[in-house]
Formats: structure tokens, C-alpha cells, sequence
């Protein structure tokens, strides 16, 4: 069903949980983190240096293809949904709506945590 939904439509722990925009900030917050834990904004990180261990890595790990398999698709996943879910959130503008979903594809799991924290929150009635 297609129509617009609101919190008393949800269960329990998605509408105390996960609809929560302090856990939505959170999220964001330690995903906006990772790059820096990371060291990808430290004075002697390599972009090329790092691209070829991942490289390296993808063609020797089993574990590192299927997370990045596993990346993919959920961060194409998370862009189909975001239109069907802004439009239960009342919001109609399907241009609007496609742009914040390729948007998300830009950059995987910030983008996605970007529109958790940022997205219209459902009415209560």
C-alpha cells in the first residue's frame, strides 16, 4: 500500500526506535566519523596507495568482495526505497524524491545516514 503513514501505523520498535531523530543524528555522527578514523584526512594518506590495497585485497579476500558486494547492494537498494518512503511520508515531489535517492548513491552509508536524519518525520495521527 501506497498511501501516506503515520506513527500509529508502525510497530513499536519502529516508531520508538528507528523513527527516533536523536538515533538518526547518532548514526549520522558515527558515520560522518569513519573517513576520519580511518585516516583518510590525515596529512600522509595516499588515495592511490589505498586504492590499489583495496584492489589488492578485493582480488585475494573472499570477506572484502562480498562486503563490497554486500555495499552495493545495499546502497542500491537504499536508493530505490527512498522515493516509495518519502512519498508515505506525504512529500510528492517525485523529481525531488529520485534526486535525494541518486544523491544517497554519491556517497554509500553517509548519504543513506544523511537522509535517515534529514528526512520528514510522520506525523503522529
Amino acid at each position: 500500500e501506497d498511501g501516506v503513514l503515520t506513527k500509529s501505523d508502525l510497530g513499536w520498535f519502529t516508531s520508538n526506535v528507528l523513527e527516533n531523530k536523536i538515533l538518526n543524528y547518532l548514526t549520522l555522527a558515527v558515520t560522518l566519523s569513519l573517513p576520519f578514523s580511518a585516516g583518510f584526512f590525515s596529512p600522509d594518506f595516499q588515495l592511490g596507495t589505498a586504492f590499489e590495497g583495496y584492489k589488492e585485497l578485493l582480488s585475494s579476500s573472499k570477506f572484502v568482495s562480498i562486503s563490497t558486494c554486500d555495499l552495493s547492494v545495499l546502497s542500491l537498494t537504499c536508493a530505490l526505497l527512498i522515493p516509495s518512503d518519502l512519498r508515505r511520508r506525504g512529500f510528492e515531489d517525485e523529481q525531488k524524491a529520485a534526486a535525494i535517492a541518486a544523491a544517497t548513491m554519491l556517497l554509500p552509508v553517509i548519504g543513506a545516514s544523511f537522509y535517515c536524519a534529514l528526512r520528514p518525520a510522520l506525523d503522529d495521527e
